[in-house]
């Protein structure tokens, strides 16, 4: 995803606020931008208390975890969609599974500009939510991360469990909207995050992929709490495009 079409939602953003849940789909149309979509999943026909389905309106899912650690619930306040909801409970000795929803791409291409977008609600006490960008489940290695962004109990973004690289801000308990822009080309490999909606800053920061042979086995994105975390988190709205 360009700067240019970054900065176009961004603009768009502010009015789409105020008439309820910013949409994924309707911001990257709002952008103009020509572009093939490679997983596409909002979960409305899904069923409540039930894992997510495995086929999506584009590309596929896989859960795992603890039973029940992965299900579809009902909106969040003030919005009228249908989220899946990312948990890790409390249990003796933290052993519980990390809890993970993985949604793999009906199709992979070697470079590109690819564009994420997803809404997001983290409740106040929760643990981190997780965040990541992956080889494809066929590339070499298979599902292995290049990039991934934890959503801390402070309100900031860090990139690749590393404290001095943190971002912008966000809410707790109100619903915000994630953008991932990310430009993969033979030899390097660039993200850019910007958060939007109500009590997000921080603008768009610009991060080299350290992994950039990876980053061209771009095939999956995975929501995920790991140990020693607990608590949960939703998502929806999941969209990721490559542009033409």
């Amino acid at each position: 995803m360009t700067h240019y079409l970054l900065e176009l939602v961004r603009r768009i953003a502010r009015p789409l606020r105020r008439v309820g849940l910013i949409s994924a789909g309707a911001l990257l149309g709002l952008g103009g931008c020509a572009s093939e979509t490679l997983f596409q999943s909002s979960f409305n026909s899904n069923a409540i208390g039930a894992p997510p389905s495995a086929t999506q309106a584009v590309g596929t899912v896989q859960v795992s975890g603890a039973p029940g650690s992965v299900v579809i619930v009902g909106p969040v306040p003030n919005s009228s969609e249908q989220w899946v909801q990312i948990s890790r409970a409390s249990v003796a000795n933290n052993q519980a599974p990390i809890s993970t929803m993985q949604g793999n791409f009906a199709k992979t291409y070697a470079d590109g500009s690819y564009g994420f977008l997803c809404a997001l609600f983290i409740p106040s006490g929760s643990g981190l939510a997780s965040v990541e960008f992956d080889t494809s489940p066929s590339g070499s290695p298979p599902s292995t991360s290049f990039l991934h962004l934890d959503f801390l109990q402070n309100g900031t973004v860090r990139f690749d469990d590393d404290p001095g690289v943190t971002f912008g801000g966000f809410p707790h308990n109100q619903f915000f909207t994630l953008s991932v822009g990310i430009d993969v080309t033979s030899t390097t490999a660039v993200a850019h995050v910007t958060l939007f909606g109500t009590g997000t800053s921080g603008g768009t920061f610009d991060y080299t992929i350290k992994q950039p042979n990876f980053a061209r086995q771009y095939g999956a994105i995975k929501l995920w709490m790991g140990y020693p975390w607990t608590g949960s988190f939703d998502a929806t709205d999941l969209l990721v495009t490559r542009k033409k």
